[in-house]
């Protein structure tokens, strides 16, 4: 009894087993198939980055002082020389008049000394004229030795207050040039206190209102130009050899995941950053989204290579044994392995450039667990 137990389990092993063989060996393997054809093939380099700004700026203050007034927000547009926050000017202003007062007393005591300078060149010139008469005379013993001393010490006179006058005149017009200097900087600090937007573009940020004391280089706005934005984007070192300037680019945003941008490189940093092993690469984005903000993230593809009219099939269909590339074709109804050569490859499609041709057809399982094999049945899904 007991050795006809054996001998039917024995028979139940080989019946399952073989059942497992004729299963794996015999019973269709449901496949994906996709016929091999020809198309184009991108190569895309993706990265992460941020919208930013070409050209921007923090408005500050130049001086020390009170807010007086901060008349634009965030989001609003400015134009160059616009006025766009003031300080107090109460003190600067009288300081301006007082300079101004200044400039005008010094200049009409230009005016004065001028008038006395061409005075005593007048009566130097009388002097010069008598003592010259006088020296003729005093020959000739018309006029006095006396006479003739007293007309060379008047000379002597006239001569120094000439000189004293082309002195004070030359003292009083530097007294001028220091009150116009006093003027230009009195004015350039009440023109300080008059704060205006460098160029056309978007307030960012408002950091300071009405009220708040500032000193020199103190943030009150933050503005950048819309003129020129792009996104900057983080790309794996390993790429770097493959980006140029002016290359196209998709831009997506991730506020709008299902829309396309176009762009292209503006530039390529020259630093890879030691931590993440990445370099920037500047994208210009030539159409933004209708709502966006500087410092939203979207990735960016960069196209590298493009080829067209090349056998091209999904990725997902290539296999690799020992470091070589193959395909399952269909074959009457079997599988068969063929060894093929790649090239570009891009958006889940991969080149062909041998082992296939138009009309072949590559397998893949349907299920992960199934296995394909040399000379598998298959069975399509």
């Amino acid at each position: 009894m007991k050795i006809t137990i054996k001998i039917l389990k024995s028979i139940a092993f080989i019946v399952i087993i073989s059942g497992i063989i004729y299963w794996l060996k015999f019973v269709p393997v449901p496949v994906e198939k996709y016929q091999v054809e020809r198309g184009e093939i991108i190569n895309e380099v993706m990265g992460t980055g941020t919208l930013d700004a070409k050209i921007k700026m923090i408005i500050s203050s130049k001086i020390s002082g009170r807010i007086e007034k901060v008349m634009v927000d965030q989001g609003d547009e400015v134009i160059a020389n616009q006025l766009v926050a003031t300080l107090d000017d109460n003190t600067l202003a009288l300081q301006v008049a007082v300079a101004k007062a200044t400039l005008t007393t010094v200049e009409s005591a230009v005016d004065k000394l001028k008038k006395d300078l061409e005075y005593s060149k007048a009566v130097l010139s009388n002097a010069e004229k008598t003592y010259e008469r006088y020296k003729k005379l005093v020959i000739n013993h018309t006029i006095s030795q006396e006479e003739f001393d007293k007309a060379d010490e008047e000379l002597k006179i006239a001569r120094s207050r000439k000189q004293r006058a082309e002195a004070a005149v030359i003292e009083s017009e530097n007294k001028v040039i220091e009150a116009k200097k006093a003027l230009e900087l009195r004015k350039s600090q009440f023109d300080d206190s008059q704060i205006r937007a460098p160029f056309d573009g978007i307030i960012t940020e408002r950091k300071r209102d009405p009220g708040n004391i500032v000193v020199p280089g103190s943030e009150i706005l933050s503005l950048i130009s819309t003129n020129i934005l792009w996104i900057r984007a983080w790309v794996g070192e390993t790429e770097l050899d493959k980006l140029k300037k002016g290359q196209p680019a998709k831009i997506i945003f991730r506020s709008e995941p299902k829309n396309i941008y176009h762009g292209k490189i503006a530039r390529i940093a020259i630093k890879v950053d030691k931590e993440t092993r990445e370099f920037i690469a500047d994208v210009y984005v030539n159409e933004l989204p209708e709502s966006w903000a500087i410092g939203q993230r979207a990735e960016v593809y960069i196209e590298t290579e493009r080829k067209k009219n090349v056998l091209v099939i999904p990725e997902k269909y290539i296999k690799w044994r020992k470091n070589n590339a193959g395909v399952f074709i269909d074959r009457n109804g079997k599988a068969k392995w063929t060894l093929v050569e790649t090239g570009l490859n891009g958006n889940n499609l991969i080149e062909i450039t041998s082992g296939l041709k138009v009309g072949d057809k590559v397998l893949i399982p349907v299920n992960l667990k199934d296995k394909l094999n040399n000379h598998s049945r298959i069975t399509v899904k």
